[in-house]
């Protein structure tokens, strides 16, 4: 081999060299370039409203700011069980359903962010129309029991809780948010159990409140609501770049509607399709939104303990197991 050969083909070998060593370096930064799609499980309560923020707020676009193509999918049944069966990537889930199922084949469901309601600000109530005969809870005994299919489980807290005060023989009766601007009317129910927003529309629609804190009297003081859950895989293997862009946009979402409470009630409104009414942004009580370091552990730990001595679940597993660390997000 002649050396014009010989320097054409060490030229090319080097061209190469130079093509992979370039793309060794600028593969990763071409990647984190790109929009991750994902998929977030919603509804229109407050447990969701910070995922909409994220998307749609003009002065906060984190997913926009995050690199997030959010696919929205309508949560139908236990959110829970769409996250385990990979409908959606996260999802807010009851701390409830959490407690007692954070696991399936192996995978574990963590929590990256938190809801919590205080007693100090009841969001819960029984509703009653104008007109109604029902004057206390022990009117109750024989009547039908409207609620959210949501509430299903604080239904099945609070309801053994009022028989061991002789209120019972309560039908319970599924209503969903389209039927209860008419419930009543309709004669669906008698009375109403409600969580906020739900709890502020009906009472802005001239309905009045039977028992306001039935939560903290029945359940817990204060009540771990809900979680917002990845799976442990998607966030370790199958889509860490996605997972941690979805934690820090989280993060940065809860921190600003914790300071601007406000921001939530109108997105609230706005997907509920409620009127834009300053009456009815009043009547409403926003949840306490907490990020990965804020959960309150004390509060999931005496919900754990409660759960348990009424026979549900186990304390087999400690509160901070529950929840992602802030190394599973290092890059």
């Amino acid at each position: 081999m002649n050396i014009k050969v010989t320097e054409r083909l060490l030229n090319v070998l080097i061209f190469i060299g130079i093509l992979a060593l370039l793309f060794v370096v600028g593969y990763p930064q071409y990647k984190e370039s790109l929009p991750v799609k994902v998929r977030i499980g919603v509804d229109r309560s407050f447990a969701s409203m910070p995922f909409y923020v994220a998307d749609m707020d003009t002065s906060r676009q984190y997913f926009v700011i995050e690199k997030i193509d959010a696919e929205f999918v309508e949560i139908r049944g236990d959110p829970l069980v769409g996250l385990k069966e990979g409908r959606y990537d996260i999802a807010a889930v009851p701390w409830y359903s959490l407690l007692i199922s954070p696991a399936i084949n192996g995978d574990t469901l963590k929590a990256c962010a938190s809801l919590e309601v205080k007693a100090s600000r009841s969001l819960d109530a029984i509703i009653v129309p104008p007109k109604s005969k029902i004057r206390g809870l022990k009117d109750l005994k024989g009547k039908r029991l409207g609620y959210l299919a949501s509430d299903e489980y604080l239904i099945g807290l609070i309801l053994p809780k009022l028989a061991e005060d002789k209120i019972n023989m309560i039908t319970t009766v599924i209503i969903s948010p389209e039927e209860l601007a008419t419930a009543f009317d309709e004669n669906k129910a008698d009375a109403l159990f409600l969580m906020d927003p739900y709890r502020g529309y009906m009472l802005y629609l001239n309905n009045q409140v039977l028992f306001e804190g039935m939560v903290a009297n029945y359940v817990a003081s204060t009540l771990p609501y809900y979680a917002i859950v990845m799976r442990k895989d998607y966030v370790k293997k199958e889509s860490r770049l996605a997972a941690i862009r979805l934690r820090n946009a989280v993060d940065a979402t809860i921190g600003y509607v914790s300071r601007n409470p406000e921001i939530v009630k109108r997105m609230v409104i706005r997907k509920n399709a409620w009127p834009s009414d300053h009456e009815l942004s009043l009547a409403l009580k926003v949840p306490d939104y907490q990020r990965l370091a804020e959960v309150n552990l004390r509060a999931v730990e005496a919900f754990q303990t409660e759960m348990v001595r009424r026979g549900i679940g186990t304390c087999g597993i400690k509160p901070s197991e529950f929840l992602f660390e802030k190394t599973d997000f290092s890059r």
